[in-house]
């Protein structure tokens, strides 16, 4: 989806071809997940041609002590042919074999194996060896190496690896972790307490790219709680937040935080100074207006300042009418009427008679989901104001079809 997940992607295939990124940066205008295919079929093709001669590594190792098959491993096998052997011999007695071999042999295997071949073994070496091994990688800074082992680690050696990697290191692993479904459970076995410092180094070391990257690929449970510890945090990390996403053009990313934080941590990140600037708020509706993300804006839009409401009304007044059409399918959908409405009457007359044209064209269904939501929010004025934009026929027209419905 980007160009920075589009660079991983290079690292990734560079590390397994041997070479530096820089020798095959010309796919860099590639979509990344081309360039995963073409890894991943390389992976596959250097595996599989060379399987028959490794079966007979592999089986020759149960004929000797797994100390001695570890001398010879590490002296003349190297740790390339030790990581392509690994995931052909049986679990228990690979688990054995590592146990005899030195850590920084082993972290030169880590980056040369593919964990989706040898699963089975690296779910069974024990917690200890595994942190042992992860903090030779951050050394290292295999971010890369480390990323492709999150998913296929018990919640044991997880635990274990993190209290061998620093902030900043964890951060710019889990931006390049292979299995992303799994940092949902890397995050739930992280303390509150360094949940906070994470925040803090986002911003000191510039790496909110990375931290958003994770919250777009956690639960909205999840994501709240992460929302809520950023809001918690002092103006100059969430000052920080802002300046990366206008940056880096990361509103995409921010918004559904804002929509699944608390409505406390909503409030004070809506009336973050940052956030006030023109350019901000343009970009902020330009995102939600690309990605569809309507009920997030709708749902931060009441917690601004009067003067940037009227910021964002202003550029509310260029919409068409298919925009138009999707922010009140939105307010429907997601029962965001009050938001919508308030918003609607801060509008341009002309653009708040096509909001009222398009309620007024609404279904039965749509009609019920706003007339319910009138009293319990106090929108009388509100949709009076609208309604009497209409021209008359229009306007007695909705009135009957709302009286009929209160019959």
């Amino acid at each position: 989806m980007t160009l920075a997940q589009a660079d991983v992607e290079i690292v990734k295939l560079a590390r397994l071809l041997g070479a530096e990124p820089e020798e095959i940066d010309y796919l860099r205008g590639i979509d990344w997940r081309d360039i995963r295919d073409v890894r991943e079929q390389a992976s596959a093709a250097m595996f599989e041609c060379d399987r028959q001669q490794l079966q007979r590594v592999a089986a020759a190792t149960k004929l000797v002590p797994s100390k001695i098959t570890a001398t010879i491993g590490e002296r003349a096998f190297g740790p390339l042919l030790a990581a392509r052997v690994t995931g052909l011999i049986e679990p228990s007695r690979a688990v054995d074999i590592a146990a005899h071999l030195p850590t920084p042999f082993l972290a030169e295997v880590a980056e040369q194996i593919d964990p989706r071949r040898a699963s089975r073994v690296i779910a069974e070496i024990p917690p200890r060896q595994i942190a042992a091994i992860t903090q030779e990688l951050a050394l290292r800074g295999e971010h890369v190496t480390m990323g492709r082992f999150v998913g296929h680690l018990s919640e044991a050696a997880l635990a274990a690896a993190l209290q061998n990697v620093d902030d900043e290191s964890l951060l710019r692993t889990a931006y390049v972790v292979e299995s992303k479904a799994s940092l949902g459970a890397l995050v739930a076995i992280i303390s509150e307490e360094r949940l906070h410092d994470i925040m803090r180094t986002a911003t000191r070391c510039d790496l909110w790219r990375e931290a958003l990257d994770v919250l777009r690929h956690v639960s909205d449970r999840q994501r709240g709680m992460l929302g809520d510890i950023a809001a918690a945090e002092d103006d100059a990390v969430l000052a920080g937040l802002v300046k990366a996403a206008q940056r880096d053009n990361l509103w995409v990313d921010v918004l559904p935080v804002t929509r699944a934080m608390s409505d406390a941590s909503r409030k004070r990140f809506a009336n973050l100074g940052p956030i006030q600037t023109r350019p901000v708020l343009s970009s902020i509706v330009d995102a939600a207006t690309q990605h569809g993300l309507w009920p997030e804006l709708l749902t931060l839009l009441p917690l601004l300042p009067a003067a940037s409401r009227r910021r964002v009304a202003a550029l509310g007044t260029g919409f068409g009418r298919s925009i138009l059409a999707q922010i009140v399918r939105a307010a429907h959908e997601e029962g965001l009427w009050a938001p919508l409405l308030r918003f609607a009457v801060e509008l341009e007359v002309r653009t708040q008679r096509d909001v009222a044209k398009l309620i007024r064209a609404g279904d039965d269904e749509m009609l019920a989901g706003l007339l319910d939501a009138i009293e319990p929010h106090g929108l009388q004025d509100e949709l009076a104001a609208l309604t009497a934009r209409l021209p008359a026929a229009d306007m007695r027209a909705f009135a009957k079809r709302m009286a009929a419905h209160n019959a």
